[in-house]
């Protein structure tokens, strides 16, 4: 993908979050505004279990637009996974124990403990699980109540599965980075991800996130798509 077409997607994208966003919140600030420090105080507590388990299928691609672009070796382990699961182990206040598994075709594994705090998003294990975030939140509720990155619910809907139906949150951003050891200012990395998490549970449903890199030029794209849990009938 050129640079130009890359661009083109990125404003796209950012104007039409941008726009749902706006929307949404001009619908609803006004009922949220005079009960949301009351909802921060409370929407820390995860509808959560332990032993509550959910499975995750992982597929990354890329696709290569110079000569001198690589597929990172790193992300080549998205598909190589045969599975990623999260364990709650403990439930402390609005800390989350979690045990992750990540399983690959090989047959090998990396299981990892992990803490979450539901208040501030806070994780001990920061390139492990991170999308876990308070139950029952709604449009406009900042994702983590202790959090200043700003960040709130820009959705909500329905989502069918095998049995049932469930309300599912979205949040979604766009961000530029710049490489500032290059000092011709061309290398750069457009960042879009976008969140959908189960709004009873708090726990991630789908992930989509797409980084645009330039110099050289490499699109890489990471999906996570809940496969099954005994919480509920996924498929």
């Amino acid at each position: 993908m050129t640079r130009r077409k890359r661009k083109h997607l990125i404003r796209n994208i950012a104007i039409a979050v941008a726009v749902t966003a706006v929307i949404l919140i001009a619908a609803v600030a006004a009922f949220y505004s005079g009960t949301k420090s009351q909802k921060a105080q409370t929407s820390t507590n995860s509808a959560l279990t332990v032993g509550d388990t959910f499975t995750y299928k992982l597929v990354g691609s890329s696709v290569l637009g110079s000569a001198d672009a690589v597929t990172p070796e790193e992300f080549m382990q998205y598909n190589n996974t045969n599975y990623y699961q999260v364990t709650i182990t403990k439930i402390n206040g609005s800390q989350v124990y979690l045990e992750t598994t990540w399983q690959f075709n090989n047959g090998t594994q990396i299981t990892s403990p992990q803490v979450i705090d539901l208040s501030t998003g806070a994780s001990a294990e920061l390139t492990g699980f991170n999308y876990l975030y308070p139950s029952n939140l709604n449009v406009t509720d900042l994702l983590y109540p202790k959090e200043n990155s700003g960040l709130v619910v820009n959705s909500t809907s329905t989502q069918k599965f095998a049995n049932s139906s469930r309300a599912t949150n979205c949040w979604s951003i766009v961000d530029q980075f710049v490489n500032t050891s290059d000092q011709t200012g061309n290398s750069m990395r457009d960042d879009f991800i976008a969140v959908y998490f189960d709004k009873q549970t708090g726990m991630l449903d789908k992930l989509t996130r797409i980084e645009f890199f330039t110099n050289p030029d490499i699109e890489l794209t990471i999906t996570w798509q809940l496969t099954s849990s005994n919480v509920w009938d996924v498929e």
